[in-house]
């Protein structure tokens, strides 16, 4: 099973070719259903929705130098949009195949990430088994943050890197067009021109000769990511986190350290931070007679812990790191131990743990993308309600909603501020929110002056009934709708009293129907209505789980379960009751 890497020193011959190894076979095999089985994250992945909002601008305006359309408080303001090529292929991929087929470009990059990790494992370590594990290992640590946004351009440039130049040469200027793309891809590339640094330093032979090419080849990177279309200012956009620790946008659930309370948190990455303290072992005399110290991993698993510790949106890159360090080590521990002629039966155990893990979920993209964006929390029918009665103007709403409210008007609704932070907005206006979003003392004053006509919130989240009572309370705000996730009122100052239009007939509004009805108390109706959206969308977690809560409520406990059977057939998830 050598023949998919580069075997060590004592095992330099191959005799099977690779494309006749049914052992290298059965690890690529094995390798694509396990990575693809680890890209079923559930996460409700806001910025997706305004990154292809933006490709759409991108299109209409026809400039890459973006100003703000979309909010009420830094409207007209330049935007940094650093990430605009992925933007323009978010908006192509929709407009050619929908946006659910989003999870096929999600599960596409995943695959070819960890894939081409896997190819780098091999070729250094010499043990495809080896590498198949230690990838996996990696894609398991990461798996929690692995949601429908460009930053997996950024663990694709990683790899990508390492495939050119763990242990090999690549031409300076192939490298250039790397950075040239990813730059316009994902602020991640300034963690590639630092990966490039370690990666071309020549950590075993360093003399002037070696460090002249690998100075150059860096300098010409650095440039090529100068084509972007804000220069230098994509440079100092990442530095602004690493060093302004006053910023109030560090405390986005994403940017602080795995040991802060809440948000995402990787199990596996609390176990795995303790494991640089074993690269020693490679200086021990044994292991140094078989396998070369792998410098540039051991620089690189330093990095990128230092990075995770600070903010665990660095973990992926962490686990791909430290994959790099081991995987010299973990090939040699199965020569040592003579499992290597047990490859083809390990590799198959792989292969039936991915299967089984992969089974339960579905390729179809439907139902996938319901879970994995998570888009049963986003106000769908109360935008189907504005849409229907041309409801616009300046709207205060959840920064997680701000991107679809972009996706679904186009900019007719303005909002308060949305996820592209301090790409656009200040400081000042992220507190404001914040201390609306908490109910903070003064939060009522700091809303009624923030210039909204309108308050789109969500029933659970952010104090959202409370939120509701206080408002129409005042006798300054009127309700105007409710659906399933939401609620709308209106400034009674800003905004003349009429009639509406319901939406159109759809599950979307059959599910506010149910929602309503068992918050009534109505269970029977509640019950009608919720079918009426399975026969729609079979797996809508919301229509399952109010089936469910209705049966039981009604004393058929029978029928709550079968429910609850065929609603976990189209997609398994810890979300359903």
């Amino acid at each position: 099973m050598r023949s998919l890497g580069s075997p060590p020193q004592e095992a330099r011959l191959v005799t099977t070719p690779p494309a006749l190894d049914l052992g290298n076979l059965l690890v690529l095999v094995a390798a694509a259903v396990l990575f693809l089985a680890f890209g079923y994250t559930e996460m409700a992945g806001s910025d997706m929705w305004w990154h292809i909002a933006a490709g759409r601008e991108l299109v209409q305006t026809g400039s890459l130098w973006m100003v703000d359309d979309w909010s009420f408080t830094a409207h007209g303001k330049d935007w940094l949009n650093h990430e605009w090529l992925a933007d323009l292929i978010y908006f192509g991929w929709v407009a050619a195949w929908g946006v659910e087929s989003l999870v096929y470009w999600k599960w596409l990059l995943v695959v070819a990430t960890y894939g081409l990790l896997l190819l780098v494992l091999a070729r250094s370590g010499g043990s495809p088994l080896a590498a198949l594990l230690c990838a996996g290992i990696a894609l398991a640590t990461a798996a929690p943050f692995l949601d429908v946004r460009p930053h997996l351009y950024s663990l694709l440039g990683y790899s990508l890197l390492l495939w050119m130049l763990l242990e090999r040469q690549a031409s300076a200027w192939l490298l250039a067009l790397v950075f040239v793309i990813w730059v316009n891809l994902h602020g991640g590339f300034f963690f590639g021109l630092m990966a490039l640094a370690i990666l071309l330093f020549p950590w075993r032979q360093v003399g002037i000769d070696t460090l002249r090419p690998a100075v150059a080849a860096g300098g010409i990177c650095l440039l090529a990511a100068m084509l972007n279309p804000s220069g230098f200012k994509v440079f100092l956009y990442p530095l602004a986190y690493a060093f302004d620790a006053t910023s109030p946008f560090r405390e986005i659930g994403e940017w602080l350290s795995p040991f802060s309370p809440g948000g995402i948190r990787s199990p596996l990455f609390f176990y795995l931070m303790w494991l640089p303290v074993l690269s020693p072992i490679y200086l021990l005399p044994p292991v140094r007679r078989a396998v070369n110290m792998p410098w540039e991993g051991l620089v690189l698993t330093a990095l990128t812990l230092a990075m995770a510790l600070t903010s665990r949106r660095f973990i992926p890159l962490f686990g791909i790191s430290l994959a790099v360090l081991f995987a010299p080590l973990l090939a040699l521990g199965l020569r040592k131990l003579r499992l290597e002629k047990y490859s083809l039966g390990l590799s198959a155990l792989v292969l039936l743990y991915a299967l089984s893990r992969l089974q339960p979920y579905p390729l179809q993209s439907g139902p996938a993308f319901h879970y994995l964006t998570a888009e049963y929390s986003y106000p769908v029918e109360m935008l189907n309600f504005m849409d229907a009665n041309g409801i616009s103007g300046n709207v205060y709403a959840l920064w997680n909603w701000g991107g679809y409210i972009h996706w679904r008007t186009d900019g007719r609704l303005k909002v308060f501020v949305d996820g592209r932070a301090d790409t656009i907005y200040d400081d000042d206006t992220y507190r404001r929110y914040v201390s609306v979003l908490g109910s903070s003392p003064g939060w009522l004053e700091l809303l009624e002056h923030s210039g909204a006509d309108y308050m789109l919130w969500p029933h659970s989240r952010g104090k959202g009934r409370e939120k509701l009572q206080e408002l129409v309370a005042t006798g300054r705000w009127r309700p105007i709708y409710s659906d399933a996730v939401s609620w709308l009122l209106a400034r009674t100052a800003a905004v003349p009293e009429r009639e509406y239009l319901p939406s159109a007939p759809g599950p979307w509004r059959d599910l506010a129907m149910a929602q309503n009805s068992e918050w009534a108390g109505d269970s029977e109706n509640a019950i009608r209505y919720a079918q009426g959206v399975r026969e729609v969308m079979p797996w809508h977690r919301d229509a399952c789980n109010l089936l469910i809560a209705g049966y039981q409520k009604l004393g058929r406990p029978a029928e709550a379960g079968s429910v609850r059977a065929d609603c976990r057939g189209y997609f398994p998830s810890a979300f359903l009751r």
